[in-house]
């Protein structure tokens, strides 16, 4: 800290500006910014300087005399590093804000030249910087292609002292909204409008994303619009209805196709299986026939018999008949 200038012995001691009238000086600061508390005097044997923060002693000045040095008494510890006098003046210059630093300041001049002490009031208001504001849509109420609600633009912390106004604007114009309600009525066949919410507070402002009434009024468009949408949408189901009839006959063809050529191959088979098997062996059949002349004796000594044996194998109705006894013998070959 700055220790306070010497006084000048043998002046007037006054307060200049607004602390003649008694009127509170304001003064606005930010979260964890400063503020300057100034204070223009010229002294006469001043004895102390005190300043009071809402009937807190917040600091006590003995001013320098001769070759005493001034002394500054903080009266609380957690403000020693954030109190502070520029210039080796008497102007408080007050760091690190917090809000609950608002409030009532007086600086109080006492002198002994002086019936009553000279004082001076400050009224400090410690504000945040505004965030983004958020904008809330009110109930719609959609006729005739006329969308009619209310906007409200608001903020989540830090509305104090916080004024609202909005900036609306198409194609063709732009025009200016105060509070932070917007009353709204468009018509959907108007052009795209865009509509803007701007806070402020006396240390910062901010504005909102912009709100398109197109958006903001999708079901005003009512009558045409819906009816459209009705339309492209049976129109869509009638596309589907249609291609899955066609996908269900294909499939339908096309399994009918596989079972005709299923049948033809099963009774293919089945004849093939009911022909009789051809037999590996074919016989042979030769004829003998029976001669009843009578064979001279001379013959006989030269004549070789041959007995032929049916196959027994030979089953079938078409076969040569045999006896039931004996095999039948020929005689009417001859091999010499």
């Amino acid at each position: 800290m700055i220790g306070a200038p010497a006084c000048i012995i043998f002046l007037l001691c006054q307060l200049t500006g607004p602390a003649a009238s008694g009127i509170p000086k304001k003064l606005v600061g930010a979260i964890d910014g400063s503020v300057i508390f100034p204070l223009n005097l010229s002294v006469n044997l001043v004895d102390s300087i005190i300043w009071v923060f809402n009937s807190t002693t917040l600091i006590t000045i003995q001013p320098k005399t001769g070759d005493k040095k001034a002394l500054i008494i903080v009266t609380q510890k957690r403000n020693k590093e954030r109190v502070n006098f520029p210039h080796e003046g008497y102007s408080l210059k007050l760091s690190r804000l917090k809000k609950n630093d608002s409030g009532i300041y007086r600086v109080e001049i006492h002198s002994s030249t002086l019936q009553d002490p000279l004082t001076q009031e400050y009224e400090l208001r410690v504000y945040e910087y505004l965030s983004k504001p958020k904008v809330i849509i009110g109930l719609q109420d959609n006729k005739n292609g006329t969308c009619v609600t209310n906007l409200t633009c608001s903020m989540e912390h830090g509305e104090e002292d916080v004024t609202y106004s909005w900036k609306s604007q198409d194609q063709a114009t732009n025009e200016s909204h105060s509070g932070s309600i917007l009353p709204i009525s468009w018509r959907w066949e108007k052009s795209d409008m865009t509509f803007i919410c701007m806070a402020s507070n006396p240390i910062s402002s901010n504005s909102s994303n912009p709100v398109f009434a197109q958006n903001l009024c999708e079901g005003a468009a009512g009558g045409l619009a819906l009816y459209v949408i009705l339309y492209v949408l049976l129109l869509f189901i009638l596309l589907c209805s249609l291609a899955l009839v066609l996908i269900i006959l294909i499939i339908r063809r096309t399994r009918k196709k596989e079972l005709i050529e299923e049948k033809k191959e099963t009774d293919t088979h089945q004849e093939t299986l009911s022909l009789p098997p051809v037999s590996e062996e074919v016989p042979e059949y030769d004829t003998i026939s029976y001669c009843n002349r009578t064979i001279s004796e001379e013959k006989l000594a030269n004549t070789i018999y041959s007995t032929v044996h049916i196959s027994p194998k030979v089953t079938k109705p078409h076969s040569l008949p045999m006896s039931s006894d004996t095999p039948r013998s020929s005689t009417c070959k001859n091999v010499v």
